[in-house]
């Protein structure tokens, strides 16, 4: 387990340097990354948890892109495509993938908090840069690096647990 941990968390921060030093990342670490956390939850927690945790996390997704794809097509007044106008391949496969990693609540908590925490990285930068024009966000690379910080305290903290809810009702 240790040794897959450290696999994920490897491809979790090569993301995260490609996205930051490059703005785009290598399409192979996608089905590499869902590979690995869906080997790592079934370990835990089983083929059918594994799935329907997944499942949900996957119509949490869905919902979101389709509020994001109304609400950018309204305001245009056109039907947008969310991926190359506004959200990289990359964003969305990145969150489909840990899709099979994180429990739903865990990956709405997750999905939420790495929203707010890539938001403050864009104001500060923005403040420190002032280069504002053709500006593309790592949003899969800060996720990326911030679900690698949260393994790693998932695996020195007994209560803290990505794979199960329980842990919120304490």
């Amino acid at each position: 387990m240790i040794l897959l941990q450290m696999m994920v968390i490897f491809c979790l921060v090569f993301i995260c340097y490609q996205d930051l030093l490059y703005r785009a990342v290598y399409w192979l670490c996608f089905p590499v990354l869902t590979l690995l956390v869906f080997i790592l939850k079934y370990k835990s927690s089983g083929l059918q948890e594994t799935l329907i945790h997944a499942g949900y996390s996957i119509v949490f997704l869905t919902f979101q892109l389709a509020i994001l794809w109304i609400y950018f097509s309204i305001k245009k007044r056109k039907n947008i495509n969310l991926t190359r106008d506004y959200l990289g391949w990359g964003d969305v496969l990145f969150l489909v993938a840990i899709t099979f990693y994180l429990s739903p609540g865990n990956y709405i908590v997750f999905y939420v908090i790495s929203l707010i925490v890539v938001l403050l990285y864009t104001i500060l930068t923005g403040f420190v840069s002032k280069k504002i024009q053709n500006f593309h966000i790592p949003l899969a690379g800060l996720q990326a690096a911030l679900l690698a910080l949260l393994i790693l305290v998932d695996q020195f903290s007994s209560k803290f647990m990505l794979y199960d809810d329980s842990w919120f009702f304490f």
